[in-house]
């Protein structure tokens, strides 16, 4: 029987492909799966992660475009057989159909240590002649995650609540202030509406500093180190999503729903590959604070709708968007028997 060999893209954003790394090597064993800029020399585009399986004298390209803008990359979906693309919007890609596979959105873990990044890093830069700090960056940022092991449900506490967000910049391409920043906001109002919760909310800014007043009142300098973070998550008894920068699939939603929290949502506005349903894995909600006030008094008052909740997206991601199966939906695809 052939040896199954993985070959990635040495250039790759890693902070933004280890979850789908990672995935790699659940499927295939980390011994299978290897760096080598040698099958991408003539492959000027690494703003995705490329990766090609070879079995034998049978190979198959892919690309997984992690990106937040709901676009096609024309050169890497040229040079592969299938892309995997996280945030589709209806009717934008009609043209490129028939190689795009949907796919759920992944978040940042860590799939080295310290040295072992410090050892892919420096063979990475020498493959690639990479020198930059934008480069190594991706490799610091994937140190500061954590293992994907750690994104399991916990027994949350009743009467508290954590949510803390970025405060995205707004300008007139792109509309944050009226759409994921207000929906925050309008979130973070009804919940510290409610008598009897500990309430931790607020927003950290950008690199992109946006000054609008109406948000300041939730704006704080704090910075919560990532296992804190996540502690606090699996302790809060539900959570917030609404589409994130430019509308996107936020890593948000992707932790909730490993996790296993009970979710209120704004709609989404991308699509993805299996549809969250409405009282199974999310609560969805119209945006408004009052709405969204309404969904937290039902969600803190009906325990048995809420745990079902907690359920169902443990077991949406569980089936469909942990790195493994977001792989193997790719491999579905494949028109070569590897």
């Amino acid at each position: 029987m052939s040896e199954t060999r993985v070959y990635i893209d040495p250039r790759t954003n890693i902070e933004y492909s280890a979850y789908y790394i990672q995935g790699l090597y659940e499927v295939f064993g980390r011994e299978s799966v290897t760096f080598s800029m040698h099958h991408f020399a003539t492959l000027p585009d690494y703003t995705n992660l490329n990766f090609i399986i070879r079995v034998g004298d049978s190979s198959v390209k892919y690309t997984i475009d992690y990106n937040d803008v709901c676009s096609v990359n024309k050169t890497a979906y040229a040079w592969c057989d299938w892309y995997g693309k996280i945030n589709l919007r209806a009717g934008i890609f009609d043209d490129y159909q028939h190689k795009i596979v949907n796919i759920p959105p992944g978040f940042g873990i860590r799939i080295w240590g310290l040295l072992p990044s410090l050892w892919v890093c420096l063979r990475n830069m020498v493959q690639t002649g990479c020198y930059t700090k934008r480069f190594v960056s991706g490799y610091i940022k994937q140190i500061r995650h954590l293992p994907i092991t750690a994104y399991t449900p916990d027994n949350a506490k009743p009467d508290y609540v954590f949510s803390f967000n970025t405060l995205w910049n707004s300008d007139e391409w792109i509309r944050n202030d009226e759409t994921v920043n207000l929906m925050r906001y309008n979130f973070y109002n009804a919940i510290t509406d409610q008598s009897g919760l500990q309430c931790e909310v607020g927003f950290s800014y950008s690199m992109n500093k946006n000054t609008n007043a109406l948000f300041q009142k939730y704006a704080s300098d704090t910075w919560i180190p990532k296992t804190e973070y996540l502690q606090k998550i699996k302790q809060s008894v539900l959570v917030f999503n609404t589409p994130a920068w430019d509308l996107c699939h936020g890593w948000k939603l992707a932790e909730y729903i490993a996790s296993g929290k009970a979710i209120i949502s704004t709609p989404l506005a991308n699509e993805l590959p299996f549809e969250l349903i409405h009282g199974r894995h999310v609560h969805f909600v119209s945006g408004t604070e009052t709405d969204i006030r309404q969904a937290i008094e039902q969600l803190l008052a009906d325990n048995v709708y809420r745990q079902s909740l907690e359920t169902g997206a443990r077991q949406y991601y569980t089936d469909y968007a942990q790195p493994q199966a977001v792989i193997k939906r790719l491999l579905a695809s494949c028109p070569v028997a590897l």
